[in-house]
């Protein structure tokens, strides 16, 4: 078991102190076989969710954004039988709470957290493309981000080579 030290810091302000060491309590995650791979584009979601589902002896799916609901009511049937599924979430899917309740409660969720600079640099082939895309993925990385974390249950970095990324989810999704 692991021990966690804690100290107290106290700085030069008289009313405020820092505790360090301190564990928060993990969040549970839940049963079932449904794996969500949840990212910005070009973070590799495609690829990894592809990867996992050979590795895990699971089925493969991609949701689409026009009646993603009925999709996952069918991956979620599917599901049941005892099967795994690994599903490709576009991340304009996550703007809805609804759905990100029911996903964060339907199965365990991975973010691929990958930085804008390396996905505009896998994606594109010139400086002026990059630059664009680096300021498009900006915002959505600034609007998206936060939803990623209210509902995610694993982190993996995809700034890397995709086998390494690969490499990382395949380790957490076995957690």
């Amino acid at each position: 078991m692991t021990e966690f030290i804690r100290r107290e810091f106290h700085v030069e302000e008289a009313d405020k102190s820092t505790t360090h060491g301190t564990a928060a309590p993990r969040p549970a995650m839940p049963g079932g076989g449904v794996l969500y791979i949840v990212g910005l584009e070009g973070s590799g979601k495609s690829a990894v969710a592809a990867h996992l589902a050979a590795n895990l002896g699971a089925t493969a799916h991609a949701l689409p954004l026009d009646g993603a609901d009925a999709a996952l009511d069918a991956v979620l049937a599917a599901a049941a039988g005892c099967s795994q599924a690994v599903v490709e979430v576009p991340h304009k899917l996550l703007a809805s709470e609804a759905f990100r309740s029911r996903m964060a409660a339907s199965g365990r969720v991975l973010y691929l957290m990958a930085g804008v600079e390396a996905i505009a640099a896998r994606k594109t082939g010139t400086p002026e493309e990059e630059a664009r895309l680096r300021e498009r993925l900006g915002r959505q990385r600034t609007a998206f981000e936060p939803l990623f974390m209210q509902c995610l249950h694993l982190l993996v970095m995809a700034d890397g080579p995709l086998a390494q990324v690969q490499a990382e989810a395949l380790e957490r999704a076995r957690m």
